[in-house]
């Protein structure tokens, strides 16, 4: 047995975690899981195109204390990663690497198999990381009618293939009392997430967050920590207040790509909307709930893509170029740029990516620079969004923590 020393640097697993989310793990056919932990769900889009016999966990945990992350589970027979066990531990194994790492997993909900008129809640919302309570209101977006979504978008077709909830659109009142009995009976959330695609109109979408974020004020026995609306800016601007007088104290209004020429390729639909739409939504944000407040977020691996968009045009140098130069940007209008690895379910239009997985962490690791320094969040906090074990699909937080960690903080 290969076996690699236990005490790693936060940069050494934040390393692992970024060759993790890319290259995916394999798992051992003869591993049994223990029980009580929490097992992979999709939440908006299947992160591999590969399915294991039975359900697998969704995020392990490795590291040490201060060093912990938390890393999203992406299975991957080709994978020189592999989960293995031995005597009822678990490790994250590379022979030829020499790595024999110690992981753990999270634990499952206490109130997944509740009720809510006629539903699982656990088919309504759903744990995210080890804190965060994701619920998508619409896993339907109007781009899809005409063609226009965005181009490395799947979250229709996840839905009609993956997701338990029947229907693209939850009515408002599941949704509370879904998220209040969960707040109610698992201590461990501590945040809210609420993602929606497009419904009928921007503003009506809008208008319909509103609508969850007001009655969720009124009936929840605790307002989380941070609770965060991710959709597009509305038509009418006077809905942004009313937005910020709801439970929500964050907004994120994804953008995607940076370059305007290439935005327009890669995200139609949006296009439409309006790019300088998206980026005046974002500073309006930013006055209506706060400097550190308003994010948007780009897809890293698709910005150096050619106009064919062909997954070979995909250039790692001239990706953390271009997202580099983005990042500068968005930051000088005090909006937090957020990046998602790009990654392919078997659905999309663009297909997939083999990033470069040195190069990818170091396009983060100069992103938790920036953006510490930008002092848009504050620096004795741990994390950028949420909590350092929240984002397991992401390297975002993590790179934020190393640059105060290596700043001395």
């Amino acid at each position: 047995m290969i076996v690699t020393a236990l005490k790693r640097s936060l940069e050494q697993n934040i390393l692992l975690k970024c060759q993790l989310l890319i290259e995916g793990c394999n798992i051992d056919n003869n591993i049994t899981f223990p029980q009580g932990i929490h097992l992979q769900k999709t939440h908006l889009y299947s992160h591999s195109s590969q399915t294991f016999k039975e359900t697998i966990p969704g995020d392990i945990l490795f590291g040490e204390e201060e060093n912990r992350v938390i890393c999203r589970i992406r299975y991957n027979t080709a994978s020189p990663f592999k989960i293995v066990s031995f005597d009822d531990n678990f490790f994250i194994q590379n022979e030829e690497l020499e790595l024999h790492i110690p992981i753990t997993f999270i634990p499952e909900i206490k109130c997944g198999g509740e009720n809510v008129q006629g539903h699982i809640l656990s088919t309504v919302c759903t744990l995210l990381g080890d804190d965060l309570l994701g619920v998508i209101p619409s896993n339907y977006c109007f781009y899809f009618k005409d063609n226009k979504q965005c181009r490395f978008c799947e979250i229709f077709q996840t839905f009609q293939k993956e997701v338990e909830y029947q229907r693209p659109l939850k009515k408002i009142p599941i949704i509370c009392e879904a998220i209040s009995k969960a707040l109610a009976l698992e201590p461990r959330f501590k945040h809210l997430a609420v993602t929606t695609g497009n419904i009928s109109s921007y503003d009506y979408t809008f208008e319909y967050m509103i609508s969850i974020g007001k009655q969720l004020l009124e009936v929840l026995p605790y307002a989380p920590q941070q609770s965060l609306a991710t959709l597009m800016p509305p038509d009418s601007p006077h809905l942004m207040e009313k937005l910020g007088q709801t439970i929500f104290n964050k907004v994120d209004f994804p953008i995607e790509v940076f370059e305007y020429s290439h935005f327009l390729t890669v995200c139609p639909g949006k296009g439409e909307f309006g790019y300088q739409k998206i980026i005046d939504g974002l500073v309006q944000a930013k006055e209506v709930f706060g400097v550190g407040n308003s994010y948007t977020n780009l897809v890293y691996g698709i910005q150096s893509l050619n106009s064919d968009l062909d997954p070979k045009s995909y250039d790692a140098q001239k990706e953390n170029e271009k997202s580099l130069i983005a990042v500068e940007s968005f930051l000088k209008l005090g909006i937090i740029p957020g990046f998602t690895l790009y990654h392919f379910g078997g659905y999309n239009q663009i297909g997939s990516i083999p990033l470069d997985s040195q190069k990818t962490f170091e396009f983060f690791k100069e992103w938790g620079e920036m953006v510490y320094l930008s002092k848009l969040v504050k620096q004795e906090e741990d994390s950028v969004l949420f909590s350092p074990l929240t984002l397991s699909n992401t390297l975002y937080n993590d790179t934020f923590r190393l640059a105060k960690q290596q700043a001395g903080v």
